[in-house]
């Protein structure tokens, strides 16, 4: 069993270690929560490869953006991932008046990487600690809710 950490970060590369650490722990389900992803580390062959281990090994992601247009035209590895997994990414895009400008990775509600606001890069990893992150569950559960249906796995919706 792993240890419980609770670790600050304030740099990009800082940010990215510790969405790819998350991502490489999670197993069940994941909840990603941006504006736009754009300063994730999800272009990047590594990134890519977290997030391809976490659903080889039976993660469901659900992707909760604020504009879903970066993504849509610049994320070419979340996209080809998208359509590899089709049934284990759901994405959806937040209504505008919930105020959201956290950035957050939920996982199997033990592990979280927060940054305080999507254009800063501070903020923490706390994994292997579900005293801490079960509480926020629900809190992303009900912005899950009433956020809309966005960037299909295919060109026809399917």
């Amino acid at each position: 069993m792993r240890p419980a950490t609770d670790t600050p970060f304030d740099t990009r590369s800082a940010f990215h270690t510790a969405i790819i650490e998350a991502l490489d722990l999670c197993r069940h389900t994941i909840i990603l929560l941006d504006r736009s992803f754009e300063g994730w580390p999800l272009e990047t062959a590594a990134g890519e490869q977290a997030l391809r281990g976490a659903l080889r090994r039976g993660a469901q992601v659900q992707v909760l953006v604020g504009q879903h247009e970066w993504l849509e035209r610049n994320g070419t590895r979340f996209m080809r991932t998208r359509r590899a997994f089709p049934a284990r990414i759901e994405c959806r895009t937040y209504p505008s008046s919930l105020r959201i400008d956290e950035s957050v990775l939920l996982g199997d509600a033990q592990h979280l990487v927060r940054r305080v606001h999507w254009d800063a890069f501070r903020g923490r990893s706390v994994l292997a600690s579900p005293a801490q992150v079960e509480p926020l569950v629900p809190r992303y559960a009900q912005v899950w809710d009433e956020s809309t249906h966005c960037l299909p796995a295919t060109t026809l919706g399917l």
